[in-house]
């Protein structure tokens, strides 16, 4: 059979990983199988032209938060356009809410949830027959007995776009707001030296790429097994490449033996993402976020001075307990660590996490429709959110695009600390207009030093 499995990204540089595992089972079995990758900017009308105009007869979608509202407008048109084809969904957005998404949308024939190469193989093997069974919740196999998902085929496809790879599923933590937090997330590590083996065949892709590539490790907490981190990253310090690699790290689990491996590495070869999420040990309780954040900064700031990592440190709005003042706290001091970015997000009550679970109790308000956005709960009102929105434009513009550390350095010290600049600035904005949202480095400079005239 003809099988199509269409993955729609939130920006053209970035490529799903979960496709080319399921075309290789799908594959495996018999069957032809390609990949379409688009971008939710695209034009509703290329993408139903890009997926009918060869009449696959089955289409596989993967469903995320970012693009679960286009494909629920696509599923009617695809259905009138391939009245034969078999509809398939699956992805996290899918899986939690599986029934829902059918009765919502009759036209689908059935949804995969949770890790999909075991459901995708049985339907493959049955010639995606799906009869009554429209909800498939198969175990999968052992992580480590699941194939490599890059092909020589994928190679022509990764210029100037991230490789993503993963040397663990599931996440030891519990986090509320993670849907990797779940109890039926439990983690699942490839072993050391298969590890190594794969990195250095993603490694041995670059000399057919138009640039260095960027490798995001997609583990969701990637240093959950310290002494397994290390033997990677002295694997990959070591390594003859100019990729750079990403990797999501949690602060509490770093240790003065990471720093020691970290100390050697080649300038812009990792980036860490570390999430904080809130200083206060209150919030971190309430949502089941492991460590302390008083005992995890000094290994941070440590890791910060090395300078031979690039740290984005993250913080959500929107947790229990962490109103306007515990926020401008956490902004206050994330930002005098001095990462290289420094990340404001905003909760989303995402179906299947304890944070949604919760909501009634924390007075919780959230959209009802992706992207899930909560907008209030008993510590912050929604004007409150909309304030926290403006502070997280400017750090986005000053700290993050221009990295203007030196100017709000100075502007701070004339505020009395970095939230009570970042709250002069956006009143400033506020009454003469200017957008929040411009990037520009010399109009950008130019906002700083007229709000600094006008203190």
């Amino acid at each position: 059979m003809d099988v199509l499995l269409v993955g729609i990204n939130g920006r053209y540089s970035h490529t799903n990983l979960a496709l080319r595992y399921l075309r290789n089972e799908i594959r495996a079995e018999g069957h032809r199988a390609r990949i379409f990758e688009l971008t939710i900017s695209d034009r509703r009308q290329d993408i139903l032209e890009k997926i009918a105009i060869d009449e696959p007869q089955v289409v596989l979608l993967s469903v995320y938060v970012w693009n679960a509202t286009l494909v629920a407008a696509l599923i009617p048109d695809l259905r009138s356009l391939l009245p034969k084809a078999a509809l398939i969904l699956g992805g996290p957005e899918v899986s939690y809410s599986a029934e829902e998404w059918l009765r919502k949308h009759p036209e689908i024939d059935c949804i995969i949830c949770g890790g999909g190469e075991a459901a995708v193989r049985r339907l493959a093997q049955q010639g995606f027959v799906t009869g009554a069974e429209r909800v498939l919740r198969i175990p999968n196999p052992p992580f480590t007995q699941i194939p490599f998902p890059y092909l020589d085929e994928d190679v022509r496809g990764f210029d100037f776009r991230y490789i993503y790879y993963e040397s663990s599923r599931g996440c030891p933590c519990a986090c509320a707001y993670c849907v990797s937090g779940r109890a039926d997330q439990q983690p699942e590590f490839r072993p050391l030296d298969l590890t190594l083996r794969e990195l250095d065949r993603i490694i041995a892709m670059e000399q057919h790429l138009a640039g260095p590539p960027i490798v995001k490790l997609v583990d969701r907490t990637f240093n959950a097994d310290p002494e397994r981190a290390r033997g990677i990253w002295r694997h990959l310090a070591e390594a003859e490449t100019q990729a750079r690699f990403h990797f999501e790290v949690h602060p509490a689990f770093l240790s003065g033996a990471d720093l020691e491996v970290l100390a050697g590495v080649p300038p812009e070869r990792f980036q860490f993402e570390i999430g904080v999420q809130s200083v206060h040990a209150r919030t971190l309780r309430d949502i089941r976020r492991a460590g302390s954040w008083q005992s995890a900064r000094p290994m941070v700031e440590r890791l910060i001075t090395l300078g031979t990592v690039a740290v984005h440190l993250d913080l959500i709005v929107g947790l229990p307990h962490d109103g306007p003042e515990e926020l401008a706290a956490s902004v206050e001091d994330l930002l005098a660590l001095k990462p290289h970015r420094f990340e404001i997000g905003f909760l989303k009550s995402l179906p299947g996490t304890a944070i949604r679970a919760t909501a009634g109790r924390n007075d919780q308000v959230a959209m009802h429709e992706p992207p899930y956005q909560v907008l209030s709960n008993r510590w912050l009102s929604l004007g409150d959110i909309a304030r926290f929105r403006r502070i997280e434009q400017l750090v986005d513009a000053v700290w993050n695009a221009n990295h203007l550390e030196a100017e709000l350095d100075g502007f701070a010290c004339i505020c009395g600390g970095y939230f009570a600049a970042l709250e002069a600035l956006s009143t400033h904005a506020e009454r003469t207009g200017y957008n929040l949202t411009t990037r520009k480095r010399h109009k950008v400079e130019a906002f700083l030093r007229e709000c600094a005239a006008h203190m």
